[in-house]
């Protein structure tokens, strides 16, 4: 149900259903935008019942006076009034100053105006209200799209809406406040997913997600990956994931890399205890073709999947690097301080360029040292 309008006894009569729910306890309250409003009533007096009769209203758009944006002004006119549906709940009328308050057909509807001589344009100061970043909690937020929608105070609680919000307010960070499933959103130019806290909040993405050229920062993540991502102080579950950079992330899983190119990691480490059978975190090669660049990791990683193609060298803070017998061809350089275990098969290389191999040849150096 719509805004309509009974143009003989010149009533514009506005659902409850079609005002935007801002709080539904302890007090429902509402949002009218008037704008919003002023455009329907626009459409409905070009539609073929509204055309002979009088306009409902008059519109005045934003003036900017010294740098500051002055909000609309929409005012009924010609003997129209307005009802809003009958019910406890209250409505704000945003957006514009109005003379809506004075037209008003009294019912049990509590109607909130906000006039001021000086009154800026709610749009523009809604905006800012986002701060750069549009909130999703789908446990605790709401559906929709207009402002205050989306932001910290006010979250949306699904993806798509976010998108049409940030695209909106030219926005690029989605800024996630609990658990959340990615499906199906078209992300694709390029957007960063912020958790709270990597701790508290896991985004677990569907393959259905278009998430290429994507950042995802303090979260725990999960699922399926688009190319050229990049993860900044995450915990990576299972990934599976195309190519691109990875910083200062704990892994607990397998990555699986796979699109003939380079993933590389940087500053990361296994957040697995121990290291027993089936617990070290994997980085599956996806075959060949792809090349991987690992520099300065602590703790284990087990290569899997490998089989030539592309490269690999890995240099270790300190650990253990395990080779699986899926590696079966391929030259893999390890560098740094590292336990080897070399279970490769087939024509697979492992160079061992450690510190420890270093060590056991430092004892044949020194006996064949001459001594000038």
């Amino acid at each position: 149900m719509a805004i309509s309008v009974d143009w003989g006894a010149k009533i514009i009569n506005v659902p409850r259903a079609d005002m935007t729910l801002l709080q539904s306890v302890p007090t429902e309250i509402r949002q009218l935008d008037l704008n919003a409003f002023r455009l329907e009533l626009k459409n409905l007096e070009a539609e073929f019942q509204g055309s002979p009769f009088v306009d409902t209203h008059r519109h005045n758009t934003t003036v900017e006076v010294g740098g500051v944006i002055l909000a609309r002004v929409v005012e009924i006119i010609n003997g129209y009034t307005v009802t809003f549906e009958d019910g406890q709940y209250a409505v704000n009328l945003t957006g514009a100053n109005s003379n809506v308050g004075d037209v008003v057909n009294r019912n049990q509807v509590s109607v909130r105006t906000s006039n001021s001589a000086g009154l800026q344009d709610l749009s523009t100061l809604l905006a800012g209200a986002y701060d750069s970043q549009v909130c999703v909690d789908t446990l605790n937020g709401q559906a929709g799209t207009s402002t205050p929608i989306g932001t910290r105070g006010t979250p949306v609680n699904n993806f798509d809406d976010a998108l049409v919000i940030a695209q909106k307010n030219s926005i690029r960070v989605i800024q996630i406040m609990h658990n959340a499933t990615l499906a199906n959103t078209d992300f694709s130019l390029g957007y960063t997913f912020r958790g709270d806290s990597a701790s508290t909040v896991t985004l677990t993405v569907v393959g259905s997600a278009a998430v290429d050229h994507c950042t995802f920062e303090d979260l725990t993540v999960q699922g399926d990956m688009d190319g050229e991502a990049i993860f900044r102080q995450c915990n990576l579950l299972d990934i599976n994931y195309n190519n691109g950079f990875v910083y200062e992330c704990a892994l607990n899983g397998t990555m699986t890399i796979a699109g003939n190119t380079q993933c590389s990691l940087l500053n990361c480490f296994s957040n697995v205890a121990g290291g027993g059978v089936g617990q070290t975190p994997t980085i599956n090669m996806g075959g060949s073709g792809n090349s991987l660049v690992l520099r300065n990791y602590s703790g284990g990683i087990k290569l899997s999947q490998y089989s030539g193609g592309g490269n690999v060298s890995m240099d270790m803070a300190s650990g253990r690097v395990i080779l699986d017998p899926t590696v079966t061809a391929g030259t893999v350089v390890v560098r740094g301080i590292a336990d080897l275990e070399d279970n490769s098969t087939g024509t697979a290389v492992l160079v061992d360029a450690t510190v420890n191999q270093s060590l056991e040849n430092l004892p044949e150096a020194i006996m064949s040292y001459t001594r000038p």
